[in-house]
C-alpha cells in the first residue's frame, strides 16, 4: 500500500498553532487521524457516514462555536477552528477527506493529566508507571490506525495526515511494524533494568488502578 504520511504537531499553549491547518491545505489528505478519543471503540467520525455533498455543515459550525468558547480559557483551541475551516473547504470542493479519532478513552487521558500535571516530562520519563500509560495509549492508537488503513488498503495512493503529537507518532510507527514482545518491552521499559512484568502486575494496581485496568485490557503481553 502506497501511503504518504504527513505528521504535524499542535502546541497546546497560549497561541494559535496553524501547522495542522496548513498541512490540510497543502496536502489535501484522504484521511486525517486526530489525537482524540474514539467513540465507544469506533474511531470513525460520524461525518464519514455522509457523502461529500451531504455533510452536515451546521454541526461543524456548532463545533467551531464550542471551540471559540473553549479558547477563552485555552487559546490553542482556535488552532482546531483553522483545521475545521480547511476540512470544510476540501468538502466544498468535492474532496471527501475522512476523519478518525484514534486516541485512548478520555478516562485514561484525564487520569494521566491529573497524575502528571505538576510533573515535568523529563521527570515523568524516569517513572516506569508513566511508560505503562504511554505503552497502553500508543497501543490503542496503533491498533485503531491499523484497522482504518487496512480498510482503505485497495487505494493505490493514500495521503494520510497524522495529527498526533510527535512523541506518540514515533511510538505508533514502531508498533505498526509489529515488533516482537521482547522488542516492545525493551522499547518502553529497557531503561528500567530491574523492572519485570511481575513487578508491574504487583505494584501498578496499588499505585494507579486506572492505568492498571487499561494495561490489563489493552497492552500487548510481554
Amino acid at each position: 500500500m502506497n501511503i504518504q504520511f504527513i505528521q504535524a504537531n499542535c502546541v497546546e499553549g497560549k497561541n494559535i498553532d496553524p501547522r495542522q491547518a496548513k498541512a490540510v491545505r497543502r496536502y489535501k489528505p484522504d484521511i486525517i487521524f486526530f489525537e482524540l478519543p474514539s467513540s465507544k471503540g469506533n474511531p470513525s467520525s460520524p461525518f464519514n457516514a455522509y457523502r461529500v455533498e451531504k455533510k452536515p455543515f451546521k454541526k461543524i459550525e456548532k463545533i467551531k462555536e464550542g471551540l471559540r468558547k473553549e479558547a477563552k480559557k485555552t487559546p490553542y483551541a482556535l488552532s482546531d477552528v483553522l483545521v475545521w475551516n480547511e476540512i470544510v473547504s476540501l468538502w466544498e470542493r468535492g474532496h471527501n477527506v475522512l476523519l478518525f479519532n484514534i486516541d485512548a478513552p478520555q478516562e485514561l487521558r484525564r487520569n494521566a493529566f491529573l497524575q502528571y500535571r505538576h510533573t515535568a516530562l523529563s521527570r515523568a520519563k524516569r517513572q516506569w508507571q508513566f511508560w505503562t500509560y504511554l505503552c497502553v495509549r500508543d497501543t490503542i492508537m496503533a491498533r485503531n490506525m491499523e484497522k482504518v488503513l487496512k480498510k482503505y488498503a485497495k487505494k493505490k495512493k493514500l495521503v494520510v495526515a497524522v495529527f498526533l503529537q510527535s512523541i506518540h507518532w514515533q511510538h505508533v510507527q514502531f508498533l505498526l511494524n509489529h515488533p516482537s514482545q521482547k522488542r516492545i518491552w525493551n522499547y518502553y521499559f529497557g531503561r528500567f533494568p530491574k523492572l519485570t512484568p511481575n513487578i508491574i502486575e504487583g505494584e501498578l494496581p496499588k499505585e494507579n488502578p486506572i492505568f492498571y485496568r487499561y494495561w490489563k485490557k489493552h497492552a500487548w503481553r510481554f
